[in-house]
């Protein structure tokens, strides 16, 4: 098996070069060109090298129970040079297992979730003609199915990095430095240089440039070192993948990297996951906030155009009513130490809901629900000294039909305001039905407490009636410390002082209520005075006089 192994390894050789060098008419082949050991535990396959004519080991070739395997032993393996037509052996084939490599996106392949393979597609896929094959190519194909139990993780690709190299820190005056030591400097538009130490010494005052130079090599004198440039800071980083596409005119959709996952008919769902990111943090310090942040997940967006959004979840226009149970999810007793979500931007709206304007969206529920055990619901305080909101806390503009509805029992207060903001709440808009409208069993409907500059409630409205008071009260319309008004409209108060003059009640004699002991000091006036009008004396009527009359607990007396 291995003799005629090799000699179709010769054959193969010489059609190979034809290939991916020189034209045919330009090569020169000579037999031997390439060989592969008699003997040995892996036959080495090897190439001549015209130039010193010895045999240049590429691999070797074992064959056991598995097959004839290949194992590469260069360094490194360079694919260039003409781009011939591309292999269309496995287009129309779904996912066959395959390893392919051909520059200049040469492969063609079929992916079962976006195979083109006939005319329709879903249910209403026709024959499979392979004239609509060949729609997908890459210069590197990975496919195959999995293999084996439970006994191991598979998959297609694997990228294993570990980086434990370039570290650079901050330029530092008057600093220690060792030799090899880099250092950076970075501008605020994140522009600039790093520098690497080309002998010890101290650091002067004076650093060097943050910028790329204009020419390499180039170095500068800073006290006792000398600093060599060697890259951009935003370059000094490590990664075990990078994926750069640039889009030029005249290009259609893009996509810089597109994962699909589908879950076919007939699986008993367990775990099953699209992209997976892990990051823990056992370095013995915590990340920080603006210099040496450590995430998760990073999106960054730029460039001197808007781009339409940095993230987008959605659902495709078919299928069952709902795709998901939630569209984003934040979970876990430990996952964040301050807030779940953070707005830190500059935008119009922190968090909007339907502020687009592109989708007439509706919530079967609410916009917004709290149904967590948190001590406050929505906490809006205040950050620093000064003006934080230049309008109100709360804003609602909206025609609907109550501006808050409070239901539900509270142990301590429907709304509990005590901030200093200039408006504790500012309504405006056009109500149906109320402004305010509360119909729980709280012990108290508002509660208004800290320092205000103006007064805890303001109504400076054009309204026929500022307060209307029209409910039934067991006990009293208002109550105040010293003062109340009772179910039936009485005042009562530890003292008054009137600014103007006092007019009280005005009744025909006649017409006086009844005078008793639960009466007994009401001040009334009469416009019927007749008789003797005395002070003390029992009143008359059928006069023409006014007169100020007084309850004694039995009669309404003059006064």
């Amino acid at each position: 098996m291995i003799r005629s192994f090799r000699s179709a390894l010769i054959a193969m050789a010489a059609v190979a070069a034809c290939m991916v060098a020189e034209p045919v008419s330009a090569q020169t082949f000579t037999l031997a060109e390439m060989g592969l050991e008699n003997a040995g535990a892996c036959l080495k396959l090897a190439v001549r090298d015209r130039a010193s004519n010895a045999m240049v080991p590429l691999g070797c070739i074992t064959s056991g129970g598995t097959g004839p395997n290949f194992k590469f032993t260069p360094g490194s393996l360079t694919m260039q040079g003409a781009l011939y037509a591309a292999d269309l052996s496995l287009a129309g084939t779904f996912n066959p297992p395959a390893v392919m490599a051909a520059a200049g996106n040469r492969i063609s392949f079929c992916p079962e979730l976006s195979c083109v393979r006939g005319p329709g597609s879903g249910p209403n896929a026709g024959a499979v003609d392979p004239a609509y094959f060949d729609h997908q190519r890459a210069s590197l194909l990975l496919s195959g199915p999995s293999q084996l139990g439970g006994q191991a993780q598979e998959q297609l690709l694997a990228v294993i990095g570990t980086a434990a190299t370039g570290s650079v820190s901050a330029w530092q005056a008057s600093k220690a430095y060792a030799a090899g030591a880099e250092v950076n400097r970075v501008n605020s538009n994140e522009s600039g240089a790093v520098y690497r130490a080309r002998n010890a010494g101290t650091s002067g005052t004076n650093p060097p440039p943050a910028e790329r130079p204009q020419s390499l090599p180039y170095s500068f004198n800073d006290g006792g070192v000398t600093w060599d440039w060697i890259n951009d800071p935003v370059l000094a980083a490590k990664a075990s993948v990078y994926v750069e596409q640039k889009v030029k005119p005249g290009a259609g959709g893009t996509w810089g990297q597109a994962t699909n996952v589908l879950l076919d008919q007939g699986l008993v769902p367990s775990f099953h996951v699209n992209t997976e990111l892990d990051i823990g943090n056992n370095s013995g310090t915590d990340c920080g906030f603006g210099n040496g942040d450590c995430f998760n997940l990073f999106v960054r967006s730029g460039g001197s155009n808007m781009l339409t959004g940095n993230v987008q979840i959605e659902s495709v226009p078919h299928g069952p009513p709902y795709a998901a149970y939630f569209g984003l999810r934040v979970t876990g007793p430990r996952t964040a130490k301050y807030a779940d979500i953070v707005t830190d931007s500059f935008g119009a709206v922190g968090l909007g809901v339907c502020t687009t304007g592109t989708d007439d969206c509706t919530h079967a529920d609410a916009s917004i629900a709290d149904a967590a055990k948190s001590p406050i619901s929505l906490h809006i305080r205040q950050r620093g000294t000064g003006t934080m909101h230049s309008v109100s806390a709360i804003v609602d503009d909206t025609t609907t039909p109550t501006s808050l509805n409070v239901a539900g029992s509270k142990t301590y207060a429907a709304i509990f305001e005590h901030s200093t903001t200039p408006i504790s709440m500012l309504i405006s808009g056009t109500k149906s039905s109320s402004s305010i409208v509360d119909d729980s069993t709280s012990p108290t409907a508002l509660n208004i407490a800290g320092t205000k500059s103006i007064a805890g409630i303001y109504e400076h409205s054009t309204t026929p009636a500022g307060i209307n008071l029209s409910g039934t009260y067991s006990r009293s319309q208002i109550e105040g410390t010293g003062w109340n008004v009772s179910p039936q409209g009485v005042l009562t108060a530890a003292g008054a002082f009137l600014s103007g003059f006092f007019k009280p009640a005005q009744y025909t004699a006649a017409g006086l209520p009844a005078c008793n002991a639960s009466g007994r000091g009401a001040v009334a006036t009469i416009t019927d005075a007749g008789g003797a009008i005395n002070y003390r004396g029992i009143i008359g009527g059928g006069g023409s006089a006014i007169a100020v009359v007084l309850c004694d607990g039995a009669n309404w007396i003059y006064h």
